[in-house]
């Protein structure tokens, strides 16, 4: 069952945080200060507002909004003048700061809690795999960049401590997605089978969707959830894999289109996912639409259906009470859930 909801509130308006000075065009890097401990969320988000805010507000707390590209394409400094290009996977870290990966741009980024974006330093030795167009980012407790892209296959990076794994199959090796699981195990897909990776060891094909692929579909998008439940995607098909490796097929009468990214709560009751270009919460067997585009394609925000958001990936806050939000038009949203 499909249901859309629309609250016509209008958005608080957002409080800027003075920052750094915008970094240049090009690709340089700003060393971000130290992690802040018991943080949660963005400072930018200002909880107090958040407390009186409608549940479904929306706020977009970084990146320039641009439907079509325009120079410089790459541009750190407080998060309302960042630039990003086609921002696809985004995950939180345990200190609340927000990890991007920055598709067309081939970065990493880092918004931190002070709501100031930077860009990660990594090596382009091309002994290790010189390129990046990365589709999702993941993080370990200990600072390892976990890196998932399209035609570089992964990358594992830890500068501090002397990692720098790379690991491509063949020239064409892609991997769309990948999801953190509650034991810091990092879970991947790649065209037909999801894999895994502890520490640095990579496992591919641990499990294998052949039989339910129909010719050239692959699969997209990965969640986890608790007791090694994850929730893997096509573009049409949405799937639980149990701990055990049994797949089912989930919502076989539902039409979906595109299906780009999937957030799973701790207890696994409730699921988002970015599904053609929309967010979607699902609980039991119930679809709700929270937001999604709108016909002006203006980027606004707003309450619900009254925001404008083009959503290629989803990811909770650690509170769980927060959405972001990768935005096409290369913007990150934040939706206040409760």
């Amino acid at each position: 069952m499909l249901t859309k909801t629309i609250n016509m509130k209008n958005a608080t308006s957002l409080l800027l945080i003075a920052g750094c000075v915008v970094a240049s065009c090009t690709k340089e890097v700003s060393s971000p200060p130290s992690k802040q401990s018991n943080a949660d969320e963005l400072a930018i988000s200002k909880p107090a507002i958040d407390a009186v805010a409608a549940p479904y507000t929306i706020r977009t707390i970084a990146g320039v909004f641009e439907p079509s590209r325009s120079e410089p394409y790459l541009v750190n400094g407080p998060g309302p003048k960042a630039k990003f290009w086609k921002p696809h996977g985004i995950t939180v870290d345990g200190d609340g700061s927000i990890y991007v990966a920055d598709f067309l741009n081939s970065a990493i980024r880092k918004i931190t809690v002070q709501n100031n974006v930077y860009t990660e330093a990594l090596s382009y030795n091309q002994d290790t795999g010189g390129g990046l167009l990365p589709e999702a980012v993941g993080i370990s407790p200990g600072g390892t960049l976990y890196i998932v892209s399209t035609g570089y296959g992964i990358r594992i990076y830890n500068k501090e401590k002397g990692i720098d794994v790379y690991d491509r199959i063949t020239n064409s090796d892609s991997n769309l997605d990948l999801e953190k699981d509650s034991k810091g195990v990092m879970w991947f897909v790649g065209y037909n089978s999801i894999g895994r990776i502890t520490g640095t060891t990579i496992q591919r094909n641990v499990v294998n969707f052949s039989s339910l692929l129909a010719p050239n579909e692959s699969l997209r998008g990965i969640g986890t959830g608790p007791n090694g439940v994850k929730y893997v995607s096509t573009a049409t098909q949405l799937f639980k894999v149990t701990n055990e490796g049994k797949i089912i097929k989930l919502f076989p009468n539902e039409k979906f289109t595109f299906i780009s990214g999937i957030a799973v709560t701790k207890d696994g009751n409730t699921i988002y996912i970015a599904e053609s270009n929309a967010v979607k919460k699902i609980v039991g067997n119930t679809i709700t639409t929270i937001t999604g585009p709108l016909p002006m394609a203006d980027g606004r925000d707003g309450v619900g259906a009254a925001a404008d958001v083009v959503a290629a990936n989803v990811a909770l806050s650690n509170s769980e009470t927060a959405l972001f939000v990768s935005d096409t038009r290369n913007t990150i949203r934040k939706i206040t859930l409760f």
